[in-house]
Protein backbone atom coordinates (compact mmCIF):
# COMPACT_ATOMS: atom_id res chain seq x y z
CA UNK A 1 0.00 0.00 0.00
CA UNK A 2 1.33 3.02 -0.85
CA UNK A 3 0.53 6.74 0.58
CA UNK A 4 1.45 10.20 -0.69
CA UNK A 5 2.38 12.42 2.01
CA UNK A 6 4.94 15.23 2.60
CA UNK A 7 8.55 16.24 1.60
CA UNK A 8 10.85 12.98 2.51
CA UNK A 9 9.76 8.97 2.35
CA UNK A 10 9.49 6.83 4.97
CA UNK A 11 9.62 3.03 5.49
CA UNK A 12 7.81 1.57 8.20
CA UNK A 13 7.36 -1.88 9.59
CA UNK A 14 7.54 -3.60 13.38
CA UNK A 15 11.30 -2.81 13.32
CA UNK A 16 9.97 0.66 14.16
CA UNK A 17 10.97 3.43 12.69
CA UNK A 18 14.38 4.35 11.32
CA UNK A 19 14.32 7.81 13.54
CA UNK A 20 14.68 5.28 16.61
CA UNK A 21 18.16 5.25 15.22
CA UNK A 22 18.03 1.63 15.05
CA UNK A 23 18.91 -0.31 11.39
CA UNK A 24 15.39 -1.76 10.50
CA UNK A 25 17.29 -4.76 9.05
CA UNK A 26 18.20 -5.63 11.68
CA UNK A 27 14.19 -5.97 13.47
CA UNK A 28 12.59 -8.95 11.11
CA UNK A 29 9.25 -9.71 12.79
CA UNK A 30 7.08 -12.64 11.78
CA UNK A 31 3.62 -11.57 10.87
CA UNK A 32 4.59 -7.34 10.68
CA UNK A 33 2.46 -5.40 8.19
CA UNK A 34 4.53 -3.13 6.16
CA UNK A 35 3.76 0.31 4.33
CA UNK A 36 5.23 2.67 2.15
CA UNK A 37 5.11 6.22 2.69
CA UNK A 38 5.89 8.22 -0.82
CA UNK A 39 6.07 11.97 0.09
CA UNK A 40 5.48 14.74 -2.27
CA UNK A 41 8.43 17.01 -3.05
CA UNK A 42 6.11 19.73 -3.91
CA UNK A 43 6.78 23.09 -1.84
CA UNK A 44 3.28 24.35 0.38
CA UNK A 45 2.14 28.02 0.37
CA UNK A 46 2.79 29.13 3.61
CA UNK A 47 -0.19 29.10 6.18
CA UNK A 48 -0.66 30.34 9.37
CA UNK A 49 -1.40 27.38 11.50
CA UNK A 50 -3.40 27.36 14.92
CA UNK A 51 -2.34 24.65 17.33
CA UNK A 52 -4.13 23.08 20.33
CA UNK A 53 -2.07 20.29 22.09
CA UNK A 54 0.84 21.82 20.91
CA UNK A 55 3.01 21.15 24.13
CA UNK A 56 2.28 16.90 24.02
CA UNK A 57 3.98 14.43 21.75
CA UNK A 58 2.69 15.21 18.60
CA UNK A 59 2.25 18.52 19.08
CA UNK A 60 6.03 19.26 19.89
CA UNK A 61 6.82 17.48 16.29
CA UNK A 62 4.65 18.76 14.58
CA UNK A 63 5.50 22.78 15.86
CA UNK A 64 8.98 21.68 15.16
CA UNK A 65 8.35 20.55 11.30
CA UNK A 66 5.80 23.52 10.64
CA UNK A 67 9.17 25.67 11.75
CA UNK A 68 11.66 24.54 9.73
CA UNK A 69 9.43 25.00 7.12
CA UNK A 70 8.77 28.77 7.71
CA UNK A 71 5.62 28.20 8.86
CA UNK A 72 3.87 31.14 11.33
CA UNK A 73 2.54 29.34 13.95
CA UNK A 74 -0.06 30.15 17.29
CA UNK A 75 0.22 27.98 20.22
CA UNK A 76 -2.97 27.71 21.95
CA UNK A 77 -2.03 26.52 25.22
CA UNK A 78 -3.88 26.82 29.21
CA UNK A 79 -0.48 27.12 30.41
CA UNK A 80 2.16 30.08 28.64
CA UNK A 81 4.30 29.48 31.03
CA UNK A 82 4.94 25.64 29.84
CA UNK A 83 4.70 26.59 26.41
CA UNK A 84 7.51 29.35 26.49
CA UNK A 85 9.11 26.59 27.96
CA UNK A 86 9.10 24.10 25.31
CA UNK A 87 8.96 26.63 22.68
CA UNK A 88 11.85 29.65 23.59
CA UNK A 89 11.68 32.76 21.78
CA UNK A 90 15.45 32.12 20.54
CA UNK A 91 14.68 28.83 19.43
CA UNK A 92 10.80 29.67 17.70
CA UNK A 93 11.34 33.29 16.73
CA UNK A 94 8.02 34.73 15.92
CA UNK A 95 5.58 31.70 17.43
CA UNK A 96 2.84 33.13 19.08
CA UNK A 97 1.83 31.49 22.23
CA UNK A 98 -1.87 32.25 23.56
CA UNK A 99 -3.66 31.03 26.49
CA UNK A 100 -7.86 30.50 26.18
CA UNK A 101 -8.56 34.31 26.54
CA UNK A 102 -6.08 35.28 23.55
CA UNK A 103 -7.07 31.73 21.70
CA UNK A 104 -9.98 33.90 18.94
CA UNK A 105 -7.48 36.67 18.06
CA UNK A 106 -5.28 33.62 17.32
CA UNK A 107 -7.89 31.62 15.71
CA UNK A 108 -8.69 34.59 13.40
CA UNK A 109 -6.58 34.85 10.44
CA UNK A 110 -5.64 31.71 10.81
CA UNK A 111 -5.20 29.21 7.53
CA UNK A 112 -5.60 26.16 9.63
CA UNK A 113 -6.34 24.78 13.55
CA UNK A 114 -4.78 21.52 14.25
CA UNK A 115 -6.68 20.09 17.24
CA UNK A 116 -4.55 17.77 19.56
CA UNK A 117 -5.70 18.12 23.02
CA UNK A 118 -6.55 15.90 25.26
CA UNK A 119 -5.76 14.52 28.57
CA UNK A 120 -3.35 11.09 27.73
CA UNK A 121 -5.25 7.58 28.25
CA UNK A 122 -2.38 5.84 29.41
CA UNK A 123 -2.82 5.95 32.77
CA UNK A 124 -5.34 3.76 35.78
CA UNK A 125 -9.05 4.77 34.61
CA UNK A 126 -11.35 5.75 37.23
CA UNK A 127 -14.57 7.09 37.29
CA UNK A 128 -13.37 10.88 37.53
CA UNK A 129 -10.72 9.76 35.06
CA UNK A 130 -12.51 8.73 31.96
CA UNK A 131 -14.89 11.55 33.05
CA UNK A 132 -12.03 13.94 32.15
CA UNK A 133 -10.74 12.24 28.95
CA UNK A 134 -13.75 12.66 27.42
CA UNK A 135 -14.51 16.18 28.78
CA UNK A 136 -10.78 17.29 27.78
CA UNK A 137 -11.43 16.58 24.38
CA UNK A 138 -15.06 17.59 23.85
CA UNK A 139 -14.05 21.08 25.83
CA UNK A 140 -11.54 22.13 23.42
CA UNK A 141 -12.70 21.00 20.51
CA UNK A 142 -16.19 22.73 21.09
CA UNK A 143 -13.92 25.80 22.11
CA UNK A 144 -12.10 25.92 18.90
CA UNK A 145 -15.01 24.95 16.49
CA UNK A 146 -16.83 27.89 18.01
CA UNK A 147 -13.96 30.53 17.27
CA UNK A 148 -14.08 29.47 14.03
CA UNK A 149 -17.73 29.68 13.26
CA UNK A 150 -17.81 33.03 14.78
CA UNK A 151 -15.18 34.43 12.92
CA UNK A 152 -15.65 36.96 10.19
CA UNK A 153 -16.01 34.94 6.79
CA UNK A 154 -12.22 37.16 5.74
CA UNK A 155 -10.91 35.81 8.74
CA UNK A 156 -12.06 32.30 8.93
CA UNK A 157 -9.58 29.34 9.22
CA UNK A 158 -9.94 27.19 5.89
CA UNK A 159 -9.06 23.93 7.66
CA UNK A 160 -9.63 22.06 10.69
CA UNK A 161 -7.31 18.97 11.61
CA UNK A 162 -8.56 17.31 14.26
CA UNK A 163 -7.73 14.01 16.00
CA UNK A 164 -9.32 10.87 16.98
CA UNK A 165 -8.51 7.88 17.11
CA UNK A 166 -9.09 3.89 16.34
CA UNK A 167 -10.65 3.37 19.42
CA UNK A 168 -13.85 4.60 17.50
CA UNK A 169 -13.66 0.84 16.26
CA UNK A 170 -13.89 -0.71 19.33
CA UNK A 171 -11.96 -3.90 19.71
CA UNK A 172 -11.88 -7.45 18.03
CA UNK A 173 -9.37 -10.09 17.78
CA UNK A 174 -10.42 -11.17 13.78
CA UNK A 175 -12.25 -7.71 12.28
CA UNK A 176 -11.10 -5.96 10.19
CA UNK A 177 -11.66 -1.90 9.84
CA UNK A 178 -11.28 0.64 7.74
CA UNK A 179 -12.94 4.32 7.65
CA UNK A 180 -15.85 3.17 6.36
CA UNK A 181 -16.32 0.81 9.73
CA UNK A 182 -19.60 1.46 12.32
CA UNK A 183 -18.19 2.37 15.61
CA UNK A 184 -17.88 0.21 18.53
CA UNK A 185 -19.41 -0.01 21.49
CA UNK A 186 -17.33 0.51 24.07
CA UNK A 187 -16.15 3.56 26.45
CA UNK A 188 -13.31 4.46 23.85
CA UNK A 189 -16.04 4.33 20.90
CA UNK A 190 -18.16 6.75 22.71
CA UNK A 191 -15.58 9.47 23.36
CA UNK A 192 -14.40 9.22 19.70
CA UNK A 193 -17.63 9.64 18.60
CA UNK A 194 -18.78 12.51 20.32
CA UNK A 195 -14.83 14.09 19.80
CA UNK A 196 -15.90 13.99 16.01
CA UNK A 197 -19.31 14.85 15.77
CA UNK A 198 -18.27 17.72 17.63
CA UNK A 199 -15.36 19.06 15.24
CA UNK A 200 -17.62 18.36 12.25
CA UNK A 201 -19.87 21.04 13.60
CA UNK A 202 -17.75 23.39 11.84
CA UNK A 203 -18.76 25.66 9.33
CA UNK A 204 -19.74 24.47 5.72
CA UNK A 205 -16.72 26.25 4.66
CA UNK A 206 -14.48 24.79 6.48
CA UNK A 207 -12.73 21.46 5.30
CA UNK A 208 -12.58 18.96 8.04
CA UNK A 209 -9.83 16.22 7.90
CA UNK A 210 -10.85 13.87 11.71
CA UNK A 211 -7.56 11.53 11.76
CA UNK A 212 -7.66 8.35 14.08
CA UNK A 213 -4.80 7.50 15.23
CA UNK A 214 -3.13 4.34 16.60
CA UNK A 215 -0.92 4.39 19.50
CA UNK A 216 1.58 6.96 18.79
CA UNK A 217 5.38 5.29 18.81
CA UNK A 218 8.89 7.10 18.86
CA UNK A 219 12.04 7.18 20.81
CA UNK A 220 11.68 10.57 22.63
CA UNK A 221 7.87 9.96 23.74
CA UNK A 222 4.60 8.26 23.63
CA UNK A 223 3.91 4.52 24.44
CA UNK A 224 7.57 3.39 23.55
CA UNK A 225 9.52 5.64 25.86
CA UNK A 226 7.29 4.23 28.59
CA UNK A 227 7.81 0.60 27.52
CA UNK A 228 11.41 0.55 26.43
CA UNK A 229 13.18 0.84 29.82
CA UNK A 230 11.38 -2.04 31.43
CA UNK A 231 12.79 -4.08 28.37
CA UNK A 232 16.28 -2.95 29.07
CA UNK A 233 16.09 -4.29 32.60
CA UNK A 234 14.68 -7.71 31.46
CA UNK A 235 10.97 -6.70 32.79
CA UNK A 236 8.52 -6.49 29.47
CA UNK A 237 6.54 -9.22 28.71
CA UNK A 238 3.23 -9.56 27.04
CA UNK A 239 -0.39 -8.32 28.57
CA UNK A 240 -3.03 -11.13 28.72
CA UNK A 241 -2.77 -13.41 25.76
CA UNK A 242 -0.42 -11.27 23.69
CA UNK A 243 -2.77 -11.81 20.48
CA UNK A 244 -4.68 -8.74 20.76
CA UNK A 245 -3.67 -6.16 17.89
CA UNK A 246 -1.89 -3.21 18.09
CA UNK A 247 -2.25 -0.19 15.42
CA UNK A 248 0.49 1.94 15.48
CA UNK A 249 2.13 5.06 13.81
CA UNK A 250 5.28 6.27 14.59
CA UNK A 251 5.23 10.11 15.62
CA UNK A 252 7.02 11.38 12.52
CA UNK A 253 5.06 9.60 9.57
CA UNK A 254 2.02 11.29 12.18
CA UNK A 255 3.33 14.69 11.69
CA UNK A 256 3.98 14.12 7.69
CA UNK A 257 -0.19 12.81 7.14
CA UNK A 258 -1.25 15.80 9.29
CA UNK A 259 1.36 18.37 7.24
CA UNK A 260 -0.45 17.05 4.43
CA UNK A 261 -3.51 17.28 5.37
CA UNK A 262 -3.61 20.84 6.08
CA UNK A 263 -2.98 21.38 2.22
CA UNK A 264 -4.45 18.67 0.31
CA UNK A 265 -8.10 19.39 -0.09
CA UNK A 266 -8.53 15.44 -0.73
CA UNK A 267 -7.99 15.40 2.99
CA UNK A 268 -11.89 15.21 3.94
CA UNK A 269 -13.74 13.74 6.64
CA UNK A 270 -14.03 11.23 9.15
CA UNK A 271 -11.61 8.66 9.49
CA UNK A 272 -9.07 9.01 7.38
CA UNK A 273 -7.10 5.79 6.35
CA UNK A 274 -3.82 6.83 7.33
CA UNK A 275 -4.44 6.39 10.83
CA UNK A 276 -1.93 3.46 11.48
CA UNK A 277 1.15 2.46 9.83
CA UNK A 278 1.70 -1.12 11.72
CA UNK A 279 -0.69 -3.78 12.54
CA UNK A 280 0.15 -6.37 14.67
CA UNK A 281 -0.49 -8.26 18.06
CA UNK A 282 1.03 -7.10 21.14
CA UNK A 283 2.94 -10.69 20.77
CA UNK A 284 5.00 -9.02 17.74
CA UNK A 285 5.39 -6.14 19.08
CA UNK A 286 7.34 -7.59 22.22
CA UNK A 287 9.46 -9.44 19.48
CA UNK A 288 10.34 -6.10 18.26
CA UNK A 289 11.36 -4.52 21.57
CA UNK A 290 13.42 -7.46 22.40
CA UNK A 291 15.09 -7.05 19.31
CA UNK A 292 16.12 -3.67 20.16
CA UNK A 293 17.16 -4.53 24.03
CA UNK A 294 19.77 -6.92 22.40
CA UNK A 295 20.75 -4.24 20.17
CA UNK A 296 21.63 -1.91 22.66
CA UNK A 297 23.21 -3.95 24.61
CA UNK A 298 25.61 -5.29 21.81
CA UNK A 299 26.03 -1.53 21.24
CA UNK A 300 26.99 -0.90 25.00
CA UNK A 301 29.69 -3.80 25.43
CA UNK A 302 31.14 -3.14 21.67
Amino acid sequence: MELFCSTTSLSSSFALSSALFVPTSSFPVPGSRRLMVLCSSEKSQKMTVSVTGATGFIGRRLVQRLRADNHSIRVLTRSKSKAEQIFPAKDFPGIVIAEEPDWKKCVQGSTAVVNLAGLPISTRWSPEIKKEIKDSRIRVTSKVVELMNNSPAEARPTVLVSATAVGYYGTSETGVFDENSPSGKDYLSEVCREWEGTALKANKDVRVALIRIGVVLGKDGGALAMMIPFFQMFAGGPLGSGQQWFSWIHVDDLVNLIYEALSNPSYKGQGLKHSAIGAGCWQELLMGLRRIRLDLGKCASS
